[in-house]
């Protein structure tokens, strides 16, 4: 009988000690968890695949500038140009995924592996948040004599224009093709090596006849009057420019836009992903980015991580058609 109560008492202890060691263990991964990240606690790199100027690199310095007020470490914004924005986005994709490398994710990584530009995709990144976007525009001078589409369209059918865009294979590019396609016009099309911005400069020193970019890229010119904006490629009109049509209102489906946002490399934690978000979407939110977007003719917007995730999924899908579509498929090939 005493060795049956003896046994017990053994057995009993055992079982107390190894429910005080679980106890002791769900502790510290309670405490563990509750942990929160510390994001940034050092200088971070923002990388622009694209030249100065430009309408990713405008959104990423304001933005960098606004987050680094906010949490008092540096944000140093580097552009990485080349091969339509993939020199940099390799670079980005390849960088140590701790947090401290992100970068501007734009709509043209949606065409790179289609157009054998890359073999990248928004699935080798860690998209944060999506914060603005740009709809193609066909800009024309203020002395084109040119008021309307229809005004564009007459001419284009008696000489083949000369119209200049981005980079070759990018968005804007495409919403030439796309232009191109819906219209039955045919064009001298230029792309500019370095993104938007220096199509501009062609247009202003007359050395082509329109430009096929984000209105954002030439905002001084439109405010200033020398440049006009005859249609937009979007479902429904700017708030920025509310008198400009837009293609589908003359009959023409054409939808090209361009939504940038915050990524970092594939790889990195979830908790440090999540605070990239917060501290951007709180920059965002920010009056002197409200401004800044409205003085530039952009437009803000915001999809959270798994939202920017999901559309980015359904954009990979869409332009990868369109590229096929425009004959710039070499995917495969």
């Amino acid at each position: 009988m005493r060795n049956i109560s003896k046994k017990a008492g053994i057995i009993i202890a055992l079982l107390t000690l190894s429910l005080i060691f679980s106890m002791a263990l769900a502790g510290c991964g309670k405490s563990e968890q509750n942990k929160e990240v510390k994001w940034p606690e050092k200088p971070v790199t923002v990388i622009v695949p694209y030249g100065p100027g430009g309408g990713a690199d405008q959104v990423a310095r304001i933005l960098a500038g606004i987050a680094e007020k906010k949490t008092g470490v540096k944000f140093t914004v580097v552009n990485k140009t080349g091969a339509v924005g993939s020199t940099g986005l390799l670079e980005l994709s390849k960088a140590n995924p701790d947090g401290y490398t992100i970068g501007i994710m734009p709509s043209n990584i949606s065409t790179y592996k289609v157009a054998g530009i890359a073999p990248l995709t928004h699935e080798d990144f860690k998209l944060a948040i999506a914060v603005n976007y740009d709809a193609c525009a066909l800009i024309v001078r203020k002395d084109s004599g040119w008021n309307t589409f229809e005004d564009f369209k007459k001419a284009a059918q008696t000489k083949e224009l000369k119209v200049a865009t981005g980079s070759p294979g990018g968005l804007w590019h495409l919403g030439v093709i796309e232009l191109e396609n819906k219209t039955g016009l045919k064009f001298n099309t230029v792309p500019m090596s370095t993104g938007g911005a220096p199509a501009g400069v062609q247009l202003l020193g007359g050395h082509v006849d329109a430009i096929v970019i984000g209105p954002n890229e030439a905002a001084s010119q439109i405010k200033s009057g020398d440049f006009k904006i005859l249609a937009v490629m979007a479902p429904e009109r700017s708030e920025n420019f509310k008198d400009v049509p837009t293609f589908k209102e003359l009959g023409y489906d054409i939808d090209v836009r361009s939504v940038r946002g915050i990524a970092a490399p594939k790889g990195t934690p979830d908790d440090i992903v999540k605070k990239i978000h917060d501290i951007f979407k709180e920059a965002a939110q920010d009056q002197q980015y409200k401004d800044y977007m409205k003085n530039s003719l952009s437009n803000a917007t915001y999809m959270s991580t798994e939202e920017y995730t999901k559309y980015a999924a359904n954009e990979l899908i869409s332009y990868s058609e369109l590229m096929k579509k425009a004959g710039l498929a070499k995917e495969g090939k």
